[in-house]
């Protein structure tokens, strides 16, 4: 059966993480096609291309995810908005994590703690989108929580923390998160 979902992200793990939290929100594993940019240049020049390749691969639908880093949000979105309307007829969202797709899981602390093994829970993050660099600060909390004896890997440990988070507190924390979680929503009934 061709994947119904074509996604684009900056790398593996967060194509891995964005499975998981889709499946939490549907509570279906999501087949998926997918293409990394393996930065965000290479996201914006070979979108046009992954998109036509999703279309021939019986893709229904495209979800572009771009970590916002330092850009102005409203400008982001509106390039890759447009880029992915020239490239694509097919149904498509672009998800932009405020700052980084890191801010979604460090919103649960609970579920990097069990995940990463740690005998103390790391101190709550209430507004994870505001931390400005979310993938270091889980890494230097976990660092620190472990008496520094584990090390996180953002490409090896994403997907365990999301096998363990709580999209609710997600949902809760992160107003960058509920344009994502509309997308797995089933349509309202009219």
């Amino acid at each position: 059966m061709a994947a119904k979902l074509g996604l684009i992200a900056e790398d593996l793990s967060d194509i891995e993480v964005i499975k998981k939290l889709a499946k939490k929100l549907t509570g279906k594993a999501i087949v998926a096609s997918h293409f990394v940019g393996k930065g965000c240049g290479p996201i914006k020049r070979k979108t046009p291309g992954w998109c036509k390749n999703f279309h021939q691969k019986g893709c229904t639908r495209v979800l572009l995810v771009h970590d916002l880093d330092r850009n102005n949000s409203n400008d982001l979105r509106s390039m890759l908005e447009q880029i992915l309307a020239l490239s694509s007829t097919l149904k498509q969202a672009v998800i932009i994590p405020a700052e980084e797709l890191e801010a979604w899981l460090l919103s649960d602390m609970a579920a990097i703690a069990t995940a990463m093994n740690l005998s103390k829970t790391p101190k709550a993050v209430h507004h994870p989108e505001t931390v400005l660099s979310p993938k270091e600060y889980i890494r230097d909390s976990v660092w620190q929580s472990s008496n520094k004896k584990i090390h996180y890997v953002n490409s090896v440990h994403n997907g365990i923390i999301a096998d363990h988070i709580d999209v609710t507190i997600i949902k809760r924390k992160c107003p960058s998160f509920k344009p994502f979680a509309d997308f797995f929503s089933p349509p309202a009934k009219k």
